[in-house]
């Protein structure tokens, strides 16, 4: 899931985990929520990709993957981060657009 932010919503995330024990903070409690956190460089939007994929076959947002962007790895987490618990308060499948996938003829 790609969240774009509201203007409000980005001054709120840059105000929000502004030292690195908030951070692990934040990243402790999503990792012990079963979920695991990876970072990418995205050629594309020629920024870093944190995707944030929950664990587990009885996890609440199975089947979804939320994603944060950001000129730095760091700033790509926050963000992530920041959209799962701030704007989507853990429960992503309520702020879901996408519809079924297309039936594949294969």
């Amino acid at each position: 899931m790609n969240w774009s932010l509201t203007d409000e919503q980005k001054a709120s995330c840059k105000a929000w985990c502004t030292t690195l024990e908030d951070m692990d903070a934040a990243e402790i409690s999503l990792l012990q929520s079963n979920y695991k956190i990876t970072v990418s460089w995205d050629d594309f939007r020629q920024c870093y990709t944190a995707s944030l994929l929950p664990q587990g076959d009885d996890h609440e947002n199975k089947g979804y993957i939320l994603t944060g962007k950001g000129s730095t790895p760091s700033k790509a987490r926050k963000q992530a981060l920041f959209v799962h618990f701030h704007v989507m308060d853990g429960e992503w499948s309520t702020y879901s657009t996408g519809g079924s996938a297309e039936e594949l003829d294969d």
